[in-house]
């Protein structure tokens, strides 16, 4: 996932910013889209998320591991068992992925203080991002998906 801040036309020529989401995010996010879309549905077993969202099994087992310790996600064992988020997909907001994986979203430090200028316009801009995630949750993910999917569909 690539965010490209556009400040200003002359700003962006000089000084381009753009802000790029780990892989670890990137996966993450698509774990939990294919275990929200499964929402109510019971558990998703790993090989099929794997499967649908063509991520590495091995990476994406580690990676849900690390959700389940996050609290995002619970395990079921057995035959018929899986994983499944742990909250409503309305209740999961995409900045708490994004900083429980990454850490905090930050682009200004102590340094630009000096210049407060940058610092101020630099806050701004992390505060848009980080209002921007915290504005969209799973199911906001969910609701586009699907919308796209019925787009597709032609009736002849």
């Amino acid at each position: 996932m690539l965010v490209k801040i556009t400040l200003a036309p002359d700003f962006n020529l000089l000084y381009p910013t753009v802000v790029r989401f780990s892989i670890k995010v990137q996966y993450g996010l698509q774990a939990l889209l294919e275990l929200a879309l499964a929402y109510g549905g019971g558990p998703v077993q790993i090989k099929e998320i794997a499967k649908s969202q063509k991520l590495p099994i091995r990476y994406l087992e580690q990676l849900l591991l690390i959700l389940k310790r996050g609290g995002l996600v619970v395990s079921q064992r057995g035959k018929e068992g899986g994983y499944l988020l742990k909250k409503h997909p309305s209740d999961i907001p995409l900045l708490e992925l994004v900083e429980y994986l990454d850490g905090k979203i930050e682009l200004v430090s102590k340094n630009m203080k000096k210049t407060p200028v940058l610092f101020s316009t630099f806050q701004v801009v992390q505060d848009k991002i980080k209002a921007g995630l915290a504005e969209v949750s799973l199911e906001d993910l969910v609701i586009r998906k699907r919308q796209r999917e019925r787009s597709y569909v032609y009736n002849i």
